[in-house]
């Protein structure tokens, strides 16, 4: 199932249609990162370079999830399992992945 929110880019109001579990995972991150919608879609739409905002939104959310993955792997010792992401635990302290998943997402252009 998808749904649609209306964001604010550059002055500029507009609408992004993701799955309902996209969506979910975007507002994790948005608490875990403490950004709202707004803030999250304009950090994504500076370094899209040729992906389309909902595509781009998806790796990243992608990007996100597997390095939250290896910090938690870093953290515990324990073995990878790519096959299972999970939601952020809230028992971890804190770490703000979205600089470093950003990063990653730009180089990978």
């Amino acid at each position: 199932m998808k749904a649609k929110r209306n964001i604010q880019l550059a002055n500029v109001r507009t609408s992004i249609v993701l799955e309902t579990a996209i969506w979910d995972a975007v507002g994790e991150i948005l608490l875990r990162e403490n950004l709202d919608l707004n803030g999250f879609c304009q950090m994504i739409d500076k370094r899209r370079r040729g992906f389309n905002l909902t595509s781009a939104i998806r790796v990243v959310v992608v990007i996100y999830y597997r390095t939250l993955a290896q910090e938690r792997q870093q953290i515990s010792g324990a073995t990878p399992s790519l096959s299972r992401l999970s939601a952020p635990d809230p028992e971890l302290p804190p770490i703000p992945l979205l600089p470093i998943v950003l990063k990653s997402f730009r180089k990978g252009l």
